[in-house]
This record gives structure tokens, C-alpha cells and sequence, in this order.
């Protein structure tokens, strides 16, 4: 076990960049680094498609899509009660991890409803793909009414594995999703957290028990026992003093080197997954990000590893514009031109004219 070594907020940096594949210089697979990217916000449909595309140097809109016919990966709700894409291998666990949270306030208030009774119902329910109207109204059958409306399709998702089907988690795939039965078992615990904040550590690293919860949802009676199965671990401490986690032999990338310039989708998973966001976010732009009207998280660019603005794309006949707003002063405008004609060619391949504008 290392000791306590201080860690700074450029070395994170560089760290966070080197595990979420950002560097762009190696051969994974949209399956290989879906899986070690943990998992990939997916309420937006082409959000995981570009985040993939701005860290595999040849990756197609088609890549994902089929992985996601194949099993490879799957899409549902799991953590925070987010959709998310993540690798088939891992998602029993994180299923299991997220269902024990997602339960709890369940049971506290829907105590006079049989459970297991429900559960039962549901799971013949869902061998078959079903809209997310029919699961509601089959859980309104099955608790004979006691789980008010707002809390249905949510309390279904928590009694039983559901995973999204196809086109859903296609690109630019849009309208009302079904949903069917996940077909395993899910594992005990504290195997499934373990194996969750294992990932996590691998993708976002190194990290404290409130960077786990926060991307997690976990409380700490469960990340406890899952960093004790995980040891030996390493530890820091971070540029505030807090104590940080991380699994040993985790590439950390260079804090020397300048990092190269990338576009990152709206609700990119790096911007929302520690409680300290500072080593990808600075503070000073935090509102700039996050809309907290609607809680939308904008699509934004790193320069240097770190954001340094927004950026929103049209297509007006045969022009696809894409606008990018700088939040912070910048030298990287001919890198940013020229990545920005790269996330050009992938959004409007067909647009004749693709320009990169600065606003």
C-alpha cells in the first residue's frame, strides 16, 4: 500500500485525461472503451456517440449500434436514475448496486406493498419488451394502486433489470423506448459495489468517498466495504487535504505535456462524475456548464484538459456550422479549427460546407 502522498490538481488532470481515453492514441474497441469508461450518460442519444468518437481515432455511429443489438453493451437506468450505456459484462453488478439505493425510499414509503408479490408480476411482465405507459400501468395493476403515478415506471426499474431495446442508444434515435427484462442474475453484495467503485477508480481515478458517492449514490456504509475488497489500494491526498483512493498501477498520465484539444457531448460523464469537479472544471465556470433551470449539462471543449468553453452545431442546407463559444481566453484556435472540422465530418458528413465559427 502507498502512503498518503500529496497529489496536485494538475497531476489529476492529467490523470482523468490519460483513463478516460482522451489522448486518442490507442486501438479499444466502442465495446473495450465503453467498459473502461464505466458508463456513458445516455439521456441525450447522440451524446455517448460522441463521446466515443472524441477518444477512438476510427469510430462510427454504427459501432455502438451494434454492440447495442449484440448485447455487447446495454443501455438502462442506473446510477443517480440516469440512463447510462455501460459494458453487458458489468451490468448486472452496477444493476444491483444502484437497485439497493433506488429501493430504499421505496420501502420507507410504500411499506404495505408485497414486494417480492410485485416483483414476480413484473419480471413475467417484462419478458417481452414493453413501453414504459404499460409497465406503469401493470404496476398499478399489481399494487392495486398504492404507488402513486409519479413513481411508477421508477419503482418498476427498481424491482427488476430492465434494459432498453433497440433503436434505443442509436444515434440520433429519438421517441418512446421499450424496455424488456435483463436475463441473469444479479450478484451479492458488497460484490456488486465492489466491482462498481472498481471501475470507477480505473476511469476516475485517483478519487475520494465523496467522488464514489457522487457518481455512485452510494452512501458510505456501502463504499467502505467495497474499497476494504479492493484493497491493497493506493492513497493520496489531494490538493484540498482530503484523502483520495486509487488502484495501484493506474496509468497518470504526464503533467508536464500539453493535452491535446477535445470536444465533449452535452451530459458528458467526466463533467458530472466527482464531487470536486475542478480537475476537469475550474469553479469560475461551473454556472457557465450547468443550466440548473433544466439541469442540462452544455456540450463543452478541453483545452489543455480542462473546459474552456461550449459549443453547438446547425446545419442550415448545405452548411454545417459549428459554433463554439469560448469561456476562458485561448491560443488553441487552429486546434480547435481543426478537431471542430473532425466533430464536423462526424455530426453532417454529407454537409458540402463545414465551417468551425467563434463567437
Amino acid at each position: 500500500m502507498a502512503g498518503a502522498e500529496g497529489i496536485g490538481r494538475r497531476e489529476l488532470t492529467a490523470a482523468l485525461f490519460a483513463r478516460q481515453l482522451l489522448h486518442r492514441d490507442h486501438g479499444s474497441t466502442a465495446v473495450a472503451a465503453v467498459r473502461q469508461l464505466v458508463a456513458l450518460q445516455a439521456q441525450y442519444s447522440p451524446s455517448p456517440h460522441i463521446a466515443l468518437h472524441a477518444r477512438l481515432p476510427e469510430f462510427h455511429q454504427g459501432d455502438l449500434e451494434d454492440a447495442l443489438v449484440a448485447g455487447d453493451v446495454v443501455k438502462s437506468t442506473l446510477m443517480r436514475g440516469t440512463l447510462h450505456i455501460v459494458a453487458g459484462s458489468d451490468y448486472g453488478h452496477f444493476a444491483a448496486a444502484w437497485r439497493g439505493q433506488a429501493l430504499t425510499e421505496f420501502r420507507s414509503r410504500y411499506s404495505d406493498v408485497d414486494e417480492d408479490a410485485v416483483a414476480v408480476g413484473l419480471r413475467e411482465f417484462t419478458t417481452q419488451p414493453r413501453s414504459a405507459q404499460e409497465l406503469k400501468g401493470h404496476v398499478l395493476h399489481l399494487t392495486g394502486g398504492r404507488v402513486r403515478a409519479t413513481d411508477l415506471l421508477h419503482y418498476a426499474r427498481s424491482l427488476v433489470p430492465l434494459t432498453h431495446v433497440a433503436p434505443s442508444g442509436h444515434w440520433r434515435a429519438h421517441g418512446k423506448p421499450r424496455m424488456v427484462l435483463w436475463q441473469g442474475e444479479l450478484p451479492p453484495e458488497p460484490d456488486a459495489t465492489a466491482l462498481l467503485v472498481r471501475r470507477y477508480l480505473a476511469a476516475f481515478g485517483p478519487a475520494s468517498r465523496a467522488d464514489i458517492a457522487q457518481f455512485s449514490a452510494t452512501r458510505k456504509r456501502e463504499i467502505d466495504p467495497a474499497l476494504a475488497a479492493l484493497e491493497p489500494l493506493d492513497r493520496y491526498t489531494g490538493p484540498d487535504g482530503i484523502e483520495l483512493f486509487d488502484l495501484p498501477d493506474q496509468p497518470m498520465g504526464t503533467p508536464e505535456a500539453t493535452l491535446p484539444v477535445r470536444y465533449l457531448p452535452k451530459w458528458e460523464a467526466t463533467m458530472l462524475s466527482h464531487a470536486d469537479r475542478t480537475r476537469i472544471l475550474p469553479a469560475a465556470l461551473y454556472r457557465e456548464v450547468y443550466r440548473a433551470v433544466n439541469g442540462e449539462c452544455l456540450a463543452t471543449y478541453l483545452v489543455d484538459g480542462v473546459v474552456a468553453g461550449t459549443w453547438r452545431h446547425s446545419r442550415e442546407r448545405d452548411t454545417a456550422t459549428l459554433s463554439v463559444h469560448a469561456l476562458r481566453p485561448t491560443r488553441a484556435k487552429t486546434a480547435l479549427t481543426e478537431e471542430g472540422r473532425r466533430l464536423l465530418s462526424f455530426l453532417e458528413p454529407e454537409a458540402p460546407r463545414q465551417v468551425v465559427a467563434f463567437d
